[in-house]
């Protein structure tokens, strides 16, 4: 019987009569239903502007982690309910969801989607297979280098971008040659929608946007670390990465040593045996790459132009504002321009730059060798298809989540209580402001947080809010903890509770060791702020 293709309107998930299967094919309509039900009674708490916020956060992220209704419909709950709620204006929320790094996301897709427009990424990843070889760890070690200079250097969220495009490029070199299985065989939820990678798929998905948050939690030239020293004027560049260094070094062996554990067997499991039927398909790999590579010849014109263009962006974001000198922003001091202005500006350049010059030669009334038409480096049609519009939306979602927090007066609800005789002690202060730092980072996008919520946070003090500062480079339990891991989860197609089990382990790791030196070394960072 031949398959039919899922049309729009169609039962999405197949038919069941038999109840004793009900959970099976409907406990995710019972949960949406559960879920909002359950945490009911915290709309009957006081204040109650930040009861109905949490109540509403609480449903929308348990109902995204759970996986239970489309990430894109989900997105837009904040629009409906914080104006029905009393806490801002849906003018406001709208607006919310678009912010600079939003933007900064939208031009880092549309690069990797040029990428494989351009087979680019095809080429880099068959050079970076022909020096691995087969081996899933060495290539999950090899790609950690470029991509923390890129991020160190750079930014995070176009070095996630685009060392995504590389993996995926030697994945499937991987995949076509039987040396690791793409795609799981694991029923999707919508008939016809991308198919779910497999464990050590994801291993090397999630190191790509991991070592890129790492690196910049390290990094002078990115944020948040920029954003937090402009608010924190006794707190120098120098001084933060004093405090990020270790746990930011240890952090990445930490990440590596554990996916390797959890997705790539390294100490046996189903995915080492999976792994090991695959075992016999290795034979020669490194040298098919290298013949495939003498096929694909000398690079065109097409991919030199986006490798060229991608260079120039790298450039032009790099030397925006890089703190440690000045940078071409700069020049206009009247206005700030974000990082968003030099990627949506080159995006605009991928969308109106050819990819041949075909037609130069009819201006010398020359006919050239090979007719044919000029289209540009980057379409909309290719950019239609292969952009994450849900994940993009969910990330429009923690970010208007930040601002509804502040509207409710949750920050200043929080700065209160600590600033309060009876909020605790000093130690205890401190262990708070870790804590609920670590809890919105994951929540929310950490440039965001620092922005709206830091410049409050203040007036807890320091022993409160210099935690609460170093914590917000510990976003790896979501996928919009970051826009790094949104363009991986996006692209690579993994679900948010797949994050939270890859994420465990970094974050408390994390969260022990950064805690532990802001403790050891903070008096000696910010000396005037922190006792």
């Amino acid at each position: 019987m031949a398959t039919q293709d899922y049309k729009p309107g169609d039962v999405p998930l197949e038919e069941q009569d038999d109840r004793r299967l009900f959970c099976k094919f409907h406990y995710k309509g019972v949960l949406l239903l559960v879920v909002p039900i359950l945490l009911a009674p915290i709309l009957a708490g006081h204040p109650v502007l930040i009861c109905r916020f949490i109540y509403i956060s609480l449903c929308l992220y348990l109902i995204y982690i759970l996986n239970l209704m489309a990430r894109g419909g989900l997105a837009f709950i904040y629009i409906v309910f914080i104006p029905v709620a009393g806490i801002a204006g849906s003018g406001k929320v709208s607006t919310s969801y678009y912010t600079d790094l939003i933007f900064l996301v939208y031009g880092a897709i549309f690069m990797g989607i040029m990428m494989d427009s351009s087979k680019l990424s095809e080429r880099l990843g068959v050079c970076v297979a022909s020096i691995v070889g087969s081996s899933l760890r060495y290539l999950q070690i090899f790609l950690t280098i470029p991509v923390f200079l890129l991020a160190f250097l750079v930014s995070p969220t176009l070095a996630a971008a685009f060392s995504m495009k590389v993996a995926q490029a030697v994945i499937t070199e991987y995949d076509n040659a039987g040396i690791v299985k793409m795609n799981s065989d694991e029923s999707r939820y919508e008939p016809g929608s991308k198919p779910y990678p497999t464990r050590p798929v994801i291993g090397i998905y999630l190191t790509c946007c991991y070592t890129a948050t790492l690196a910049g939690s390290l990094s002078p030239f990115v944020n948040p670390n920029g954003v937090i020293c402009d608010i924190f004027w006794f707190l120098s560049l120098e001084n933060m990465m004093l405090l990020m260094v270790v746990p930011g070094i240890l952090g990445l062996f930490v990440m590596v040593f554990w996916i390797q554990i959890l997705f790539l067997g390294l100490f046996g499991g189903s995915v080492r045996r999976d792994l090991a039927e695959l075992e016999g398909n290795r034979a020669g790999f490194r040298q098919s790459m290298y013949d495939k590579r003498q096929a694909m010849g000398s690079w065109g014109i097409y991919p030199m132009l986006v490798f060229i263009l991608i260079i120039i962006l790298f450039i032009l974001v790099a030397t925006r504002n890089p703190r440690l000198f000045q940078g071409w922003d700069d020049i206009n001091t009247a206005n700030e321009s974000g990082p968003s202005v030099p990627t949506i500006f080159m995006a605009i350049l991928f969308f109106a730059i050819p990819a041949n010059y075909f037609f130069c030669k009819y201006y010398v009334c020359r006919q050239p060798e090979t007719e044919g038409t000029s289209p540009s480096l980057l379409g909309w049609k290719a950019v239609n298809t292969n952009t994450p519009w849900a994940d993009i939306f969910m990330l429009g979602a923690a970010f208007s989540c930040v601002y509804c927090a502040q509207k409710s007066g949750l920050y200043e609800a929080v700065a209160g209580a600590m600033t309060n005789p009876e909020g605790g002690s000093g130690p205890l202060q401190f262990v708070c402001g870790a804590l609920f730092g670590t809890l919105l980072t994951n929540l929310s996008p950490a440039t965001t947080v620092a922005k709206t919520a830091l410049p409050i946070m203040v007036k807890a003090g320091g022993t409160f809010v210099l935690p609460f500062a170093t914590a917000l480079h510990n976003q790896f339990l979501l996928p919009v903890s970051s826009p790094s891991n949104t363009i991986v989860a996006g692209w690579g197609n993994i679900r948010p509770f797949q994050f939270l089990m890859a994420g465990s382990v970094l974050t408390i790791f994390m969260f022990l060791t950064i805690a532990g030196f802001t403790a050891l070394l903070g008096s000696t960072a910010a000396p005037l702020f922190f006792p």
